[in-house]
This record gives C-alpha cells, sequence and structure tokens, in this order.
C-alpha cells in the first residue's frame, strides 16, 4: 500500500492546479519515452513511469494540457505522486548543479 496522495498540486502561471496518478500514467502511455528518439541533452529532469523516462514538463503538460511554470513544480508534484524522478546530468551540471533547479534557486 502507497503511502503517496492520489493527487497533487503543481503552479501554472501563479494558480495552482491539480494531477493525478492516472492522469500521469495515462499521459506517459501516449508519449514517446524520452530515452527513444525524442532524447535531449537540453532537458534534465525526468519522471520514470512505468518502464519509460519522460521529461517532467511535458509529461504534466499532456496529463492536464497546462505547462507548469517551471521545471521544479513539475518534478516536486510528480516526486509526491509517488514517481521516481532523476536528473540527466553532465559535465558542470554534475559538480555545481543546475542553478534553476537547485534548493537555493
Amino acid at each position: 500500500m502507497s503511502s503517496k496522495p492520489d493527487t497533487a498540486e503543481f503552479v501554472s502561471g501563479g494558480t495552482r492546479h491539480n494531477v493525478t496518478r492516472l492522469q500521469v500514467e495515462a499521459a506517459a502511455a501516449r508519449l514517446a519515452p524520452a530515452h527513444s528518439a525524442t532524447f535531449s541533452r537540453n532537458r534534465e529532469w525526468y519522471a520514470l513511469v512505468g518502464t519509460g523516462l519522460h521529461y517532467v514538463l511535458d509529461l504534466i503538460t499532456e496529463a492536464t494540457g497546462i505547462k507548469p511554470s517551471d521545471v521544479k513544480t513539475a518534478r516536486l508534484a510528480l516526486d509526491a505522486l509517488g514517481f521516481p524522478v532523476v536528473c540527466w546530468a553532465w559535465g558542470e551540471l554534475l559538480s555545481a548543479g543546475h542553478s534553476g533547479h537547485t534548493a537555493s534557486a
């Protein structure tokens, strides 16, 4: 039994919206996984849904029709729902992190 909620909040344009675990799973089924031809080194944060990695902003946008204001909002909502969230890092991202995605931002 999961202790994670079935619904999480995210912000878009200053307004709070809800996303559910079922919406995210359905969105993942419609999207091509990020580890396929859609992979981009310019996207750092991904969520694992089933066996597919999906870029967090694309996943929430596909699930709700609303694009989150930022990556941090999307990744925190997906984490709250219990999906593993991972960062693809290389070079300076490994040592310094991404200023827009770290806790200090």
